[in-house]
């Protein structure tokens, strides 16, 4: 269990089960007061306030991360006065050596224990491909692949993606500023999903069993037909020339959310391709060799890590050419009401009591009529 007056900092990285944590901590967060925890934030993940300690603009569609966003959590870390604190933010596990220091220096590098979640590679790239389309990217998952596993690959996707899954890196990288003692890697176990909340009830000096899956919203995946549909939207966007605040409000928060609700009955991508499954299989070895050698507390078996001799290679669904009428229907549905939240919000509001005393009656009556027609989203031809 941590000291008292400790920071335990949580950085992921993305795609190692945080979603799921963060959302746990953060419906707990009564009960974990009650036993002397902190949870920091107002949401489970601040995601401006990441973007402003990384450095980086913020997601998609998204106004630029404000730095007063950053700066409520650095004062909530100030003030808070409970035994313990938790702060996760999965983003921190691609924070370089100047966002490093920002973020150490709101946590005080003095009294932070740091934890890292290391997963199998063959669960977190095709996790991360469906995530990086679902960020507008048009590469298909061999693309995708050959992309990431290239060791000379400098592209901003496959530093996204490896850098921060690249273990041996980001222990050597905080392990400059924090001892060996408070730098904590656990091992995700695919086949018990209580293994990450159990050891942060460990570390955290809570009672077994607290931190229960929340109710809240799951990074949930999408079938292999709805992600290629996605990526054919991100085509589209990309040739009509799509801003990024339509794009993030048709396609992310309107047609992906729709889809990921829905009951997909067709294949999903899972696994590693047998082109690429050495590359993998080298990769995971070399995490195993990176944790055994880093002299850090491990919880879980870092050999669970391994590709080569837990898992085969699986050949990838077939080329999708066409999609169900049901599948079809939902994502004409989310385009539709995606794009009515956006003439929505663009509508002008015409002042009508402000100008009807300096008009004419037939004035009077085209702005009347103009008004009704802009509410009704009728356009001239």
């Amino acid at each position: 269990m941590l000291p008292e007056g400790s920071v335990l900092l949580h950085i992921g990285p993305a795609k190692t089960g945080s979603t799921a944590i963060q959302h746990t901590m953060f419906q707990a967060r009564e009960k974990l007061a009650e036993q002397g925890v902190h949870y920091v934030g107002t949401k489970p993940h601040e995601k401006e306030a990441g973007a402003v300690a990384l450095g980086v603009r913020g997601p998609i569609g998204r106004r630029p991360a404000r730095p007063e966003a950053w700066q409520r959590l650095v004062d909530e870390i100030a003030g808070a006065t409970l035994p313990r604190l938790c702060l996760s933010n999965e983003d921190f596990g691609r924070a370089d050596d100047e966002a490093l220091l920002r973020i150490l220096d709101a946590t005080g590098a003095e009294r932070t224990h740091l934890v890292y979640v290391a997963r199998r590679l063959d669960k977190v790239l095709p996790s991360s491909w469906q995530q990086q389309v679902k960020a507008r990217v048009t590469a298909s998952y061999p693309d995708f692949l050959r992309e990431v596993l290239d060791p000379t690959a400098t592209s901003w996707t496959a530093r996204l993606v490896m850098e921060p899954q690249d273990v041996g890196l980001v222990l050597a990288r905080w392990g400059k500023h924090l001892p060996q003692e408070r730098i904590t890697v656990v091992v995700a176990d695919e086949g018990d999903r209580t293994a990450l909340p159990r050891a942060f009830e460990s570390l955290l000096g809570l009672p077994a069993g607290l931190l229960e899956p929340a109710g809240g919203p799951a990074n949930r995946s999408m079938g292999y037909a709805e992600t290629e549909a996605v990526r054919r939207l991100n085509r589209l966007a990309l040739d009509e020339g799509w801003s990024p605040r339509d794009y993030r409000q048709i396609v992310q928060r309107a047609v992906v959310r729709t889809l990921k609700e829905r009951d997909s009955q067709g294949p999903r991508v899972g696994g590693i391709p047998p082109e690429a499954f050495d590359r993998v299989a080298e990769l995971a070895d070399a995490q195993v060799e990176a944790i055994a050698s880093s002299g850090v507390h491990v919880v879980g078996d870092p050999e669970r890590l391994r590709v080569r001799g837990q898992v085969e290679p699986v050949p990838l669904p077939p080329d999708v050419d066409s999609v169900s009428l049901d599948l079809l229907a939902d994502i004409v549905s989310g385009v539709r009401a995606g794009s009515a939240h956006l003439r929505r919000r663009s509508r002008p509001e015409v002042d009508v009591h402000a100008q009807r005393d300096n008009l004419g009656g037939r004035q009077l009556l085209q702005l009347i009529a103009r008004r009704a027609a802009l509410r009704l989203g009728v356009r001239r031809a």
